[in-house]
Order: structure tokens, then C-alpha cells, then sequence
């Protein structure tokens, strides 16, 4: 579910946001990718049924026009020499999706920020909104966000390569996508992973570091 009315200026600080992002993450290698992965604790899995989209909190760029806004469901989908990471600091199980239950012909992608957190400069991180087209969030991202086709962080190849999806591995960039629809569990399996840090994610956002050169305007 899609709210909030016009913020001028959005697609303009984003696009310039979208261009250092690019800059940034230029030369950096590609892999193919089957499916999209989620932490968190334990308790949270507990019997649910399906994983439905909330509101976006405060992380992130304070000019993020999802935050708040637009609800969704975070995956993860940066891989770490070609595997999952093996640690996490959202939570200690991990479910995957596979990329053909959310990312098929019917879906919209969009670029919604660029940020790192504050104290950890040394990571970076590329918000991506993955919604189906047509849909009341699909209308919001087309007012807000920054559509994108071609692009380095997560792209469909051509049919005559089966459609195969690649994401961007570039060490401390970490891809996520934000679904806006909800996720059912219906033969979705549950692994445990080790944490970091808490293991939990933190109530209302990381803000975005201050001052950073690589990631503010």
C-alpha cells in the first residue's frame, strides 16, 4: 500500500544520488543470481504464513521518499564470493525466495537511495523497489522514484539467455530490494545463519552518515 501526496524535488535528488551510486559501483563484477534471502530472528517465523508488506522506516537518506511512505517487504540479494553470506545482522534465519515466485514480466523496478550507515562509512548500500506494474505502489513509484531498465545492481538478461538474473558484486556494496506485495511461506524452507551484532534490526532505521563524500550531494 502506496501513501503520501507530491515532494517536489524527489526524482532530481535522486538522479543525482542514482549518478554517484553508478559512479561508485562502475567496474565492479557481475554474478547470476536464483533467488532473493531474508533474516531475521527466530520468533518472527514462527508460524507464519505469509510475509507481508510494511511501512518504511527512517533509514537511510532522510530525503528517501519511500521512508514512510510505502510499504514492502526487505530482501536481501548480494552475494559474498558467490554465496550467501554467512553471518547476518537482521536476524539468525534466513528464508530465500526464488527469483520466478517475485521477479517476472509482471514487475517494475526502481531506484530509491543510496546511503551508508552512520559509523560505518566503509559499507554502502543500494535500495532498489521491486513492485508489480500497475499496482497503486507501482503509481507511487512512478511519481517518486526513478525507474530503472538498464542498470549495474540487478538486471534481467535478454531472453535468449533465459532470462537469467545478474547482481552486482563489488566487496561492502550491498544490494537490497524492497517488495511491495505480500510473500507467502507455502514451501519456502528456514536455515540458521550466525549473527551480527544484536541480530535484530534496529526500531525505526540506521540514519545515513552525515558528510560522507560517496554517498551525499
Amino acid at each position: 500500500m502506496a501513501v503520501g501526496g507530491s515532494m517536489a524535488g524527489d526524482k532530481g535528488y535522486l538522479k543525482g544520488l542514482l549518478k554517484k551510486a553508478t559512479a561508485y559501483c562502475k567496474g565492479g563484477a557481475w554474478g547470476p543470481v536464483s533467488d532473493f534471502y531474508r533474516n531475521k530472528p527466530s520468533d518472527y517465523f514462527k508460524d507464519l504464513v505469509t510475509m507481508m508488506p510494511t511501512v518504511k522506516d527512517n533509514g537511510g537518506d532522510p530525503r528517501c521518499p519511500i521512508n514512510g511512505k510505502l510499504s514492502g517487504v526487505f530482501f536481501g540479494v548480494t552475494r559474498s564470493n558467490s554465496d550467501l553470506p554467512t553471518r547476518s545482522p537482521y536476524g539468525d534465519t534466513r528464508v530465500k525466495v526464488p527469483l520466478e515466485q517475485v521477479f517476472d514480466e509482471s514487475v517494475r523496478l526502481y531506484f530509491a537511495d543510496f546511503y551508508c550507515m552512520s559509523g560505518q562509512t566503509d559499507n554502502h548500500y543500494v535500495t532498489l523497489v521491486l513492485t508489480k506494474a500497475y499496482s497503486p505502489a507501482d503509481e507511487f513509484c512512478h511519481r517518486h522514484l526513478i525507474h530503472l531498465a538498464d542498470n549495474i545492481f540487478l538486471m534481467k538478461e535478454e531472453p535468449m539467455f533465459n532470462h537469467q538474473v545478474s547482481t552486482l558484486r563489488l566487496a561492502n556494496v550491498y544490494v537490497e530490494v524492497f517488495y511491495t506485495h505480500k510473500v507467502p511461506m507455502l514451501g519456502l524452507e528456514l536455515t540458521t545463519t550466525r549473527v551480527l551484532g544484536s541480530g535484530r534490526s534496529t526500531q525505526g532505521g540506521i540514519p545515513k552518515t552525515i558528510g560522507c563524500p560517496i554517498c551525499n550531494l
